[in-house]
């Protein structure tokens, strides 16, 4: 068999405009049908969604429970009036109802960048946390009204109380975090 007889019959085919049109309206498709899931799986029964950014036709918003941001463009215009970023949204029998008591608690929860610089300083000179590593896996085993409790270490024998300043917001108990660039992160 004439392999050059191959190559050149894939190399033909490969720079054919009806192929390029094929995966050019395959890619298309298949970008419009990651959009589809990410938008079918925005709309997930009795779990908190935070008003990340509004827009004209809409909101971005965060799922509390998988760290995904989507856009969701089915939201009533009149409600969309009532709210803002920020506003912490459930999804219950299918609409989305406004959570004013996690609203508020979020809102309190923030510190200004200056403040949030002296803690985080504070924190960094007191635990020696720099010396863990980024690979250091933290579990939080208890929240406190202003600290959690985090253990780490092979068997999580090492405890460290951490400033809820420093925390993400929507993290709970049992919930890991890993410590880089000078803050924690949900993983």
């Amino acid at each position: 068999m004439n392999l050059d007889l191959i190559n050149n019959l894939f190399n033909n085919a490969k720079n054919s405009q009806f192929v390029k049109d094929f995966i050019k309206e395959l890619s298309e498709t298949l970008q419009k049908s990651d959009k589809n899931v990410e938008q079918n799986n925005l709309k997930q029964e009795d779990v908190l969604y935070q008003v990340v950014e509004m827009d004209v036709d809409g909101a971005y918003l965060y799922n509390t429970n998988n760290n995904i941001i989507s856009k969701e463009t089915e939201i009533p215009e009149e409600f969309l009036d009532k709210i803002g970023n920020d506003t912490v949204l459930r999804y219950k029998n299918g609409e989305y109802i406004i959570e004013e008591e996690l609203t508020q608690k979020f809102m309190d929860s923030l510190v200004d960048v200056k403040e949030y610089k002296e803690i985080q300083d504070k924190f960094l000179k007191e635990s020696n946390i720099l010396q863990n590593g980024e690979n250091t896996r933290y579990k939080i085993e208890e929240r406190k009204s202003d600290y959690s409790i985090l253990s780490f270490g092979e068997n999580n024998e090492h405890i460290i109380e951490v400033p809820n300043a420093l925390i993400p917001f929507w993290t709970n108990s049992n919930d890991n975090l890993y410590f880089k660039n000078r803050k924690f992160n949900r993983e």
